[in-house]
């Protein structure tokens, strides 16, 4: 799969409310955001990585750095491509020896395997404006 319309987008915040928590994803075009809801663990962790936290013992998304990287694989970029009910869907762009790969992942696993090695991560410009509406500031005031 290639992608021609990218936009780098990077974790601006957590917010956590009752039983979830939602990683902002802010646009570093316009600045605009919108919310990946992921599962209070999973934002905790993502949390601390941003935190620069590490963990006391190795995590899914450590194991996956490092089958890539013993495969001789490189990652490329962290890809969040769409949304559907509510559910994002990302993939992992992988160079193998010249060879690009796409692997599909939960948008959580992505970026926190894009936090612990400084990969790129973006959203195509489908999906921004698919999301133009979000109001940032409502879900901030609806915090706990």
């Amino acid at each position: 799969m290639v992608y021609v319309d990218l936009v780098g987008i990077s974790v601006s915040d957590i917010v956590f409310s009752s039983g979830a928590s939602s990683l902002i994803m802010q646009n570093h075009t316009n600045g605009k955001s919108f919310p990946i809801h992921v599962s209070v663990e999973a934002g905790n962790l993502l949390r601390d990585l941003l935190k620069k936290q590490i963990a006391k013992r190795p995590n899914t998304f450590t194991l996956l750095s490092n089958c890539i990287t013993a495969l001789g694989a490189t990652v490329q970029a962290i890809v969040i491509d769409d949304t559907f009910e509510g559910i994002f869907f990302a993939k992992i762009i992988l160079n193998n020896k010249g060879t690009l790969l796409c692997l599909d992942a939960r948008p959580s696993d992505a970026i926190a395997l894009a936090l612990i090695n400084q990969f790129p991560i973006f959203a195509t410009q489908t999906l921004v404006e698919k999301l133009s509406w979000f109001d940032i500031f409502a879900l901030r005031a609806a915090r706990p």
